[in-house]
């Protein structure tokens, strides 16, 4: 039987905001998905026709990019973004 990590994530009010977890957590499955692809920050950003700054900003959840943006870094690395929870 395989057992299942859970990765948890404790937020410090003064710290860390909801938003700031979950901008993180985008840009590690960002990153996660490129170096898998084994493409560079500037391969993937030519093909989601962003800058290789802005795609890295984007990786280290400093900058928000618009949906639209987004959608087409994950489609870049291979991955769907949705707005749908599950």
């Amino acid at each position: 039987m395989a057992t299942k990590t859970v990765k948890k994530i404790k937020l410090d009010s003064k710290k860390t905001t909801k938003k700031e977890v979950i901008d993180s957590e985008l840009g590690t499955k960002l990153r996660e998905a490129r170096e898998k692809k084994g493409l560079t920050q500037l391969e993937a950003s030519i093909l989601a026709r962003v800058s290789d700054t802005f795609f890295a900003q984007t990786e280290r959840a400093e900058v928000n990019p618009s949906f639209a943006k987004l959608n087409r870094m994950f489609k870049a690395v291979g991955l769907k973004l949705s707005t749908k929870k599950n």
